[in-house]
């Protein structure tokens, strides 16, 4: 004879902690796909409004700088193209 239990209601079992979810996609994505490299970015995002003072001006100036060298990638990778042709 077999018995079902649900493992999850026995009381002696530890609690299992909440994992994030994210409330616009209402689940954790995977990383490595598009929408969890959105997930992760909107996280920084909230993240960095919530900051304030000297670590906001720190956060602000990461973000310009990983602007910039983006930028600056695109600019070279543009000229060495148009210096092919």
């Amino acid at each position: 004879m077999r018995v079902r239990t649900d493992e999850r209601l026995d009381p002696d079992e530890p609690e299992q902690p909440q994992t994030y979810v994210d409330g616009a996609w209402g689940r954790t994505a995977n990383p490595n796909t598009a929408d969890g490299e959105l997930q992760n970015i909107a996280a920084f995002a909230t993240g960095l409004t919530r900051l304030s003072g000297p670590k906001r001006i720190a956060a602000k100036a990461v973000v310009w700088l990983i602007l910039l060298g983006t930028a600056l990638t695109i600019l070279y990778g543009v000229a060495g193209i148009v210096r092919i042709w």
